[in-house]
C-alpha cells in the first residue's frame, strides 16, 4: 500500500518542477513547490514535513548546503537529491552531506516515484507528524495557532517570535545556534537579520517570565538555549 506524505519540493526549474508537483500529487501527497533555496528553512520551521526533494543546483542556497541545514534540525528526514550532475564526486558529496538518496536527470517518473516509497516505507520518521503542542516548564505552546498557554493565561505570539520559539523549544536543554535560528525563520543569516533576531529574543525572553522556572540564556557569540530547572522540567500546564 502506498504512503501519503507531506513532501517539499525545491526545484528551479518551472516546468520540471509543476511536473513533479502534479505527479506527487496524483499520487495522494501533500507537495510545498519552491523555486529558491532560500524559501526552504522558513517553510520547514513553519509547518513538518514527511521527507525533502531538493534540486542541487538552487538559486540563493544549494541542495548541498540545504542538506546539512536540514540534517540538524530534522536528523531522521528522509532527503532526496535532485540533480543533472553525473559525477561520482558530486553523488558522494550528497550523501556525505547527508542526503538519503541521489537521482540523476534525467529520470523515470516510475523510478523516482518507487525510490520516494521506500525512503518513507523504511523511516518510522516519515510519517509520525509533529507534535501538536510543545512543553516546557508549565508552558504549553501550539505551533500552528501561534498560542503559548500557561497556568491562567495566554498569549497569542507573532509569527515570527512562534518561530523562533517553536525551534527553541524543539531543541531545549541544548544550543541553538544563532546562524541556525537565522536560516530557519529569516532564510538568510547576516549581520542586519541578526539584530532583527535579537529583539525577537528580548520580546521572548519578557514573555517566559510569566514561568520563573523557564530561563532563555544567552552564550555570547554562539547561540541560546532554552531551559528549565530539573525540578520543574516534567511539570505541564494543569
Amino acid at each position: 500500500m502506498k504512503r501519503t506524505a507531506r513532501i517539499l519540493l525545491v526545484e528551479d526549474d518551472p516546468s520540471l518542477g509543476l511536473l513533479l508537483h502534479d505527479l506527487l500529487r496524483l499520487e495522494g501527497h501533500k507537495v510545498e513547490l519552491l523555486r529558491d533555496g532560500r524559501e526552504v528553512m522558513p517553510a520547514f520551521a513553519a509547518q513538518d514535513f514527511d521527507l525533502a526533494v531538493l534540486d542541487i543546483m538552487l538559486p540563493g542556497r544549494d541542495g548541498f548546503t540545504l542538506t546539512k541545514d536540514l540534517r540538524q534540525v530534522a536528523p531522521g528526514l528522509p532527503i532526496l537529491l535532485l540533480t543533472a550532475r553525473h559525477r561520482v564526486e558530486d553523488r558522494v558529496k550528497g550523501l556525505r552531506a547527508g542526503a538519503d538518496d541521489y537521482v540523476i536527470k534525467p529520470f523515470n517518473n516510475e523510478e523516482l516515484l518507487l525510490r520516494i516509497q521506500a525512503l518513507l516505507k523504511r523511516t518510522e520518521y516519515a510519517l509520525e507528524p509533529g507534535p501538536s503542542t510543545l512543553h516546557i516548564g508549565r508552558l504549553e505552546f501550539e505551533p500552528e495557532s501561534y498560542i503559548l498557554r500557561w497556568p491562567g493565561g495566554e498569549q497569542r505570539l507573532t509569527r515570527k517570535e512562534g518561530d523562533v520559539l517553536k525551534l527553541l523549544m524543539q531543541r531545549a536543554g541544548r544550543t541553538t545556534e544563532r546562524d541556525l535560528i537565522t536560516r530557519m525563520v529569516w532564510g538568510q543569516s547576516g549581520h542586519f537579520v541578526g539584530r532583527s533576531m535579537d529583539v525577537y529574543i528580548a520580546r521572548l525572553r519578557k514573555i517566559l517570565k510569566v514561568d520563573a522556572n523557564v530561563r532563555l540564556e544567552t552564550l555570547h557569540g554562539v547561540g541560546f538555549r532554552l531551559d528549565v530547572d530539573p525540578d520543574q522540567s516534567q511539570a505541564s500546564p494543569k
